[in-house]
């Protein structure tokens, strides 16, 4: 029954750390949209696909010099192509932390985490009742 416990509360304790990884993650894009600044870039190269996520290369002016950075698109597909205009928006205090307007901002290794917590959510609120149950019917017969 112990095990059986330990892989349900498993399961609470990683739904609760998806949700507050979800949080964070809004909280970061909604952070940058509401006090980054807004600059016209132009995308220079668009990689990813198969089992990594998209990723593009943009050129933009922070603070009056032209940067180039890498920015997440999503794992969807990529919504612009080279030589695409976009609105970049950069952090004031760290121009290197940009997102692109309008697209899904979420660095890689985050969505990986996420998937992660999001797989361990299931399986533990599934397999925990299911063997809280048989280790419960279990200790019936036994007595």
């Amino acid at each position: 029954m112990a095990r059986a416990l330990g892989v349900l509360v498993t399961g609470l304790v990683l739904l609760v750390l998806f949700g507050v990884g979800a949080v964070l993650l809004e909280d970061r894009g909604a952070d940058l949209e509401a006090r980054g600044t807004r600059v016209e870039g132009v995308v220079l190269a668009v990689q990813g696909g198969g089992r990594s996520a998209w990723t593009a290369d943009v050129r933009y002016r922070a603070d009056g010099q032209v940067r180039e950075e890498q920015v997440a698109l999503g794992d969807s597909g990529p919504t612009t192509r080279p030589g695409d205009r976009v609105t970049v928006i950069y952090d004031p205090a760290d121009p290197g932390n940009v997102a692109l307007w309008g697209t899904h901002n979420d660095p890689g290794w985050a969505s990986a985490i996420m998937a992660v917590l999001a797989v361990g959510t299931v399986a533990g609120l599934t397999a925990g009742p299911v063997l809280l149950y048989r280790a419960v019917r279990d200790r019936r017969r036994a007595t």
